[in-house]
């Protein structure tokens, strides 16, 4: 791959995030057609037949904007991308348009099935995994920071995110009345992460 500029940077970022704008936009298709199912069915009749698609769609949107804020942080330090990051950033988007499909697999059929909520918490560890290789990758490849970013360790919080995903997807399996409710582990993988490695803040310009 030639040498990419920053205006290639921008059209990679950009299309990344039309990707993740979709994925989240399309979470919302097995709801629309429940309502427009059988006539036209009262707010308390919907609520009643999709209760659980509700809080499965609700969980998926936050996780995918917890994924879309991590990519954000890795992207955002960079001035250009390389061979491998692309192809790393494709995996992450992969992951991230399956997301809706598997949502949609989980939402109908019973989440209690191990084998379903295995494939749906595991289209999540892919998204995690490529998301640390994109962040391991930049790591090591100073060149692609810009001069204030290079060295930055921050390569601990996703590693602490892909083990916490990876201890829910085996909860997930081994215990499947948890279910895809094993995913609220990630609401403590923050504090794990920031006790591992505190964020320093960058001194700005001295106030006059």
């Amino acid at each position: 791959m030639a040498e990419q500029t920053r205006g290639d940077l921008a059209r990679l970022v950009t299309f990344s995030d039309a990707v993740v704008a979709i994925a989240a936009t399309l979470l919302v298709l097995p709801l629309a057609e429940n309502a427009t199912q059988g006539g036209a069915p009262s707010l308390g009749e919907i609520v009643a037949s999709s209760g659980s698609q509700i809080l499965l769609l609700l969980l998926s949107f936050l996780v995918i904007c917890r994924f879309w804020l991590n990519h954000h942080d890795i992207m955002r330090e960079l001035v250009t991308f390389d061979s491998p990051l692309f192809w790393a950033n494709a995996v992450w988007l992969v992951s991230i348009v399956l997301l809706p499909f598997t949502t949609s697999l989980i939402g109908t059929s019973d989440s209690r099935d191990p084998a379903t909520t295995g494939v749906y918490i595991g289209n999540m560890l892919v998204t995690c995994l490529a998301a640390l290789a994109m962040q391991w990758h930049v790591t090591r490849t100073p060149a692609l920071q810009s001069p204030q970013n290079r060295g930055a360790a921050k390569l601990k919080g996703d590693v602490v995110t892909a083990i916490t995903m990876a201890v829910a997807l085996i909860l997930a399996v081994l215990v499947p009345v948890i279910g895809p409710w094993a995913l609220l582990l990630l609401a403590f993988d923050g504090l794990v992460a920031r006790r591992i490695h505190p964020r320093t803040r960058t001194p700005g310009p001295p106030r006059r």
